[in-house]
């Protein structure tokens, strides 16, 4: 309806101005130096709104022409792109399934005009490291930090796992500890540190790690005091050739909840006997101290070891961890050597008998054997050690 008035208001516009025109016709002159155009004022209007039409349409083929030409650079870039991105994701794939050279050739062809070639270096890196070909995996590394110097951290880690698989931790420990300035409390810096202190058994190094394992939560509370328990253990342990002062030192750095867990003390102890046989007062205090709380095999045995003249007064405590804590095999071969050393001869082949009742146990078995040839049995002695040592060798058969 709009469309048929609207061509109707242009149809008697055109024969209004028809009429006009020819009704008072006018002319329009051009005068240039001795040329002149004579023509109607209504054609010259005509000619010069044909121009301009003709001008439009000619300016916007032009803009159309540049609107092709920009969608078809823009086409053949997007499947140039497309077909790079292609490679880089088959060469991807390829290195997951563990195709080495054919995973490199397809990362190495979609690197170039790549708009992030980051990945393709690590990925080339890790391809070349599979090939054992150490030189050519450093070279990728390095230009990985060249053209994202900005991603120094991904491609630190990526470096130190591969130094890591090659067996190279000293280099290794360089790479994460220059990381670890940069970012004190990443995680997975923090993660593979660990991992590496704890191959090289490096445990000084491993114990300021600690806390910040803890406030990371990499690892719960419970784990964290198993693994400060390992790692004060470990100090102790590897603290041999070394001086009574280097171990009280040690000793007096531990965390006092750490001091009375029974496998810290069991160490401590341990290595005070070994450098101080003469002084036991502190290691007996100690294993009398931490046996009133929990109960451990190996501190009730190196109680045993210790030399003192109150044999009596030894035999009354380890009773009284016996009646504490049940009988264990420690706690009555103990006792059964202490009967030996005071010459309770009865109570202490009683206490010999219990223990092997538990299960087979060489040193129980030796101090059995002992006391009988002692007593004047050496037959039975003779039995006992026959009988002892096939129950062992049967439950060394047993666990394999």
């Amino acid at each position: 309806m709009w469309r048929l008035l609207v061509f109707l208001l242009f149809l008697i516009a055109s024969v209004w101005a028809g009429l006009e025109i020819l009704r008072h016709p006018a002319y329009l002159f051009i005068i240039y130096q001795s040329w002149i155009v004579q023509m109607p004022l209504w054609f010259a209007l005509l000619s010069l709104a044909i121009l301009f039409i003709l001008f439009y349409l000619l300016i916007n083929s032009i803009d159309q022409l540049q609107l092709l030409w920009f969608r078809l650079k823009n086409w053949l870039r997007f499947r140039r792109t497309h077909r790079l991105f292609t490679k880089t994701q088959e060469g991807l794939s390829l290195l997951i399934e563990g195709h080495w050279k054919k995973a490199e050739r397809l990362l190495l062809a979609g690197i170039h005009q790549s708009v992030d070639p980051l990945i393709n270096y690590l990925g080339l890196a890790k391809a070349a490291h599979e090939q054992h070909d150490f030189d050519e995996r450093d070279r990728y590394i390095q230009k990985a930090y060249r053209v994202a110097p900005e991603a120094n951290i991904a491609i630190g880690l990526v470096q130190a796992e591969l130094e890591m698989a090659q067996g190279k931790f000293e280099q290794a420990t360089a790479t994460l500890t220059c990381l670890q300035q940069t970012v004190p409390h990443h995680p997975r810096v923090l993660k593979l540190l660990e991992k590496i202190y704890v191959h090289l058994a490096d445990w000084k190094n491993l114990q300021p790690l600690l806390p910040q394992l803890r406030k990371t939560k990499l690892i719960t509370p419970s784990q964290a005091e198993i693994f400060e328990k390992n790692i004060y253990c470990e100090l102790l342990r590897s603290s041999r050739n070394k001086n009574l002062e280097d171990i009280q030192l040690i000793w007096s750095d531990i965390p006092r909840g750490t001091k009375k867990n029974p496998d810290v003390v069991y160490e401590y102890v341990k290595q005070l006997l070994y450098y101080s046989k003469t002084n036991t007062t502190e290691a007996e205090e100690l294993i009398r101290k931490t046996l009133k709380h929990h109960w451990h095999g190996n501190l009730v045995s190196l109680y045993d070891t210790l030399p003192s003249t109150q044999l009596n007064r030894q035999l009354v405590i380890v009773g009284a961890w016996l009646k504490t804590y049940g009988e264990h095999p420690e706690s009555l071969l103990t006792l059964g050597k202490l009967c030996v050393r005071i010459q309770l001869w009865g109570k202490a082949k009683d206490y010999f008998e219990k223990c092997l009742a538990l299960g087979p146990h060489a040193e129980a078995t030796y101090e059995y054997g002992k006391l009988l040839q002692q007593l004047g049995q050496p037959e039975e002695a003779l039995r006992q050690y026959q009988e002892g040592l096939l129950r062992i060798i049967n439950d060394s058969v047993g666990k394999q």
